[in-house]
C-alpha cells in the first residue's frame, strides 16, 4: 500500500520547499519501481482547506485538492506550509483547520510545519537543525504524543530525505540524493558531504561487511571478481545481488567509499593530498581530484578549506 504525503498549502507557502519535496519522493518512487518495490511507494497530494488555486511565495499559484474531513487508512505524512492571512483567513477558518491537525493527529506518522506555527495543536514543537539531508532534533517530545517538527525556508529536501532515510535506510538515500544532484534537481547547498556509505542501516548485513571490508582495502585492485569472491557469489550473481540491494554498480559502490574515505582524512587530517590520494586507492593526486570535481563540484583542497572552515565555526 503506498503511504499518502499530504502537502497542506497555505497562502504565502514557500514555492521551493514543496517543489523540493515533491522532486525528492517523485525520485524515490521511480528508484523503488526500478527496484521492483512498488509497496513501498509514496502517493504525493497538494492539498488546501477548501481546494482550488493557492497563492504562493513570489505570486505563484498551485491547484490543490480538499482535504478530506477525516484521514482513513495507514498513518500518513503531512507538511504545512505558509501562514493563514488576515485577509484571505477567517479566524473560524484559522480554527477549523486548527481543530482539523488535531483531530487526525493519530492518523499522520510524520508531521512538520514552515511558517504556520499558530495553526500548531497545543504540543510542544521539535526544532530541527539541517545537517546535510538528516535532520537533528534539538528537544523532546511531551508523554506519548509526537512532536512537530518546525522548519526553516531551505530545509523542505533535507526533511523528505530525512523522512526517506527513517523508511528506506541511508543507503537508499544517499544513492538518492547523488542521482538527483547529477541531474541537477537538487543542489545541497555548499555540496556539503554525504554520510558514509558504509553506515549502518544497510539493506543487507552482507552489503555492511562488504563496505567495511572495501574500506579496508581500498588500496588494492577492488573488481567486480574481487568482491564476488568475498561474498562467495558468481561475479554475474554478485553484480545483480548488488545493484539490488544498494541501487549502485560494484564499481560505483567502490568509488563513493572511496569518495567517502578521502572526505573523512581531509577533514580530521592534514596529510598531503598525494598520501591521501595514495591511501585511498586513487591512482595519484590528479585522479582524486577529477573524483572530486565530478561527484562534489569542487578539487579536495577547496573541500578541506571549506569544512576546516565550518568545523572551526562549529567549534566557536
Amino acid at each position: 500500500m503506498m503511504h499518502k504525503v499530504w502537502l497542506l498549502l497555505l497562502p504565502g507557502f514557500l514555492l521551493v520547499d514543496v517543489i523540493d519535496v515533491c522532486n525528492v519522493f517523485k525520485a524515490a518512487n521511480a528508484c523503488l519501481r526500478r527496484a521492483g518495490r512498488t509497496f513501498a511507494r509514496y502517493n504525493v497530494r497538494l492539498a488546501s482547506a477548501s481546494g482550488g488555486g493557492v497563492l504562493g511565495s513570489g505570486g505563484v499559484p498551485l491547484s490543490t485538492h480538499a482535504m478530506p474531513p477525516r484521514l482513513v487508512g495507514r498513518p500518513g505524512t503531512i507538511f504545512v506550509s505558509g501562514e493563514p492571512q488576515p485577509s484571505t483567513t477567517s479566524p473560524a477558518g484559522s480554527r477549523r483547520l486548527r481543530a482539523w491537525l488535531g483531530d487526525n493527529r493519530r492518523l499522520l506518522r510524520r508531521c512538520a510545519v514552515q511558517g504556520a506555527a499558530s495553526l500548531l495543536p497545543p504540543v510542544p514543537p521539535v526544532h530541527i537543525v539541517q545537517r546535510r539531508h538528516r535532520v537533528t532534533r534539538c528537544s523532546s517530545t511531551c508523554g506519548k504524543t509526537r512532536a512537530w517538527r518546525v522548519i526553516e525556508p531551505g530545509q523542505g529536501k533535507d526533511l523528505a530525505l530525512s523522512w526517506l532515510t527513517d523508511d528506506q535506510g541511508a543507503a537508499f538515500v544517499d544513492t538518492l540524493a547523488s542521482r538527483l544532484s547529477r541531474r541537477g534537481r537538487l543542489q545541497h547547498g555548499t555540496r556539503q558531504r554525504r554520510r558514509p556509505t558504509t553506515e549502518p542501516p544497510a539493506p543487507d548485513v552482507r552489503i555492511v561487511t562488504l563496505h567495511r571490508w572495501i574500506a579496508a582495502h581500498l588500496q588494492e585492485n577492488l573488481s567486480v571478481a574481487r568482491l564476488a569472491r568475498e561474498v562467495h557469489m558468481s561475479t554475474r550473481s554478485f553484480a545483480r545481488f548488488y545493484e539490488r540491494a544498494t541501487g549502485l554498480s560494484p564499481g560505483r559502490g567502490v568509488q563513493q567509499i572511496r569518495l567517502d574515505s578521502a572526505c573523512r582524512l581531509l577533514e580530521t587530517s592534514a596529510r598531503p593530498l598525494k598520501t591521501i590520494a595514495a591511501q585511498c586507492g586513487y591512482g595519484s593526486q590528479e585522479v582524486m581530484r577529477r573524483a572530486f570535481v565530478r561527484d562534489l563540484r569542487m578539487t579536495p583542497r577547496e573541500y578541506r578549506r571549506r569544512f576546516a572552515t565550518m568545523k572551526s565555526a562549529g567549534a566557536a
